[in-house]
């Protein structure tokens, strides 16, 4: 007990000497911000929008309609220096057809959430000023390079989804013992330390199978816990107390010595 003792008395010395403090991991949950979805596949379905209504589709209709949502959460509340650690974004499925993989993939270009609300029939609604759809990322005079959104093509998280009335989450951590970070927390942390890079994912379904589309609740949704949710666990980062000068290496080592050998012959 009087050797722990001392080691926590050791410990402590230093950081008041050197000016640090190490805060416990924070944890924060929050809701998107924006969200969309985009149409193609059928005549005149490019410039299709959905920017507010209470739903985001994916993958292909019976009819062939292809199906995309994109999706973004503000991260100013996670503070500067921070190291993000673990992710998990959450999304309400409300209705299913068939069970299949849907991807993230990192957005690279801004992107708009308009007026247009298609309410329930998953077929997009006329798009309007500031909508983003298939041809265009701000509706009507900006195209996105690519049609159907600037991305990362490797996909930054892939979850099995199944069938509808649950939650179905897309995370990763770092590893415990060291080792490459998944690549939704290399996201968030990208977005972190430079905030104007941050333009959320786009999620992609099973495109090249008709009659499996999925419906997942939007952040308009009417039920608040059915929201898109993103769950971070962080670390802040180290703390210097201002007006203090952190002791150089060799003083720290010196410092270290003398309490290790004064406590060695205390409590042995």
């Amino acid at each position: 007990m009087a050797h722990s003792s001392f080691l926590n008395t050791l410990w402590l010395t230093i950081a008041l000497f050197t000016g640090t403090a190490v805060a416990a991991d924070q944890t924060v949950t929050l809701i998107a911000t924006r969200d969309a979805s985009i149409y193609h596949g059928l005549p005149g379905s490019d410039t299709l929008a959905d920017g507010s209504g209470p739903y985001l589709w994916t993958s292909v209709t019976a009819e062939g309609l292809v199906r995309r949502a994109l999706l973004k959460f503000d991260l100013s509340a996670i503070p500067a220096g921070a190291v993000v650690r673990q992710v998990t974004l959450t999304l309400w499925e409300s209705r299913s057809r068939g069970d299949h993989n849907i991807a993230l993939h990192r957005l690279l270009a801004n992107w708009g959430e308009g007026p247009a609300n298609a309410g329930g029939s998953g077929a997009g609604a006329p798009a309007a000023s500031g909508d983003s759809t298939w041809s265009h990322r701000i509706y009507p005079g900006t195209p996105w390079n690519t049609p159907g959104g600037e991305f990362d093509p490797v996909a930054s998280a892939v979850q099995l989804v199944g069938s509808a009335d649950a939650s179905y989450s897309w995370s990763g951590a770092l590893p415990a013992g060291g080792g490459a970070a998944p690549r939704i927390v290399i996201d968030v942390q990208s977005w972190v330390n430079a905030p104007t890079g941050n333009h959320g994912w786009i999620m992609i379904g099973n495109e090249t199978t008709p009659q499996n589309a999925k419906r997942f609740e939007s952040r308009n949704s009417g039920f608040d816990v059915r929201k898109p949710q993103l769950t971070l666990v962080y670390s802040e980062p180290v703390v210097v107390a201002e007006g203090d000068v952190p002791l150089p290496a060799w003083a720290l080592v010196m410092l270290a010595s003398m309490l290790i050998a004064s406590g060695w012959r205390r409590f042995r």
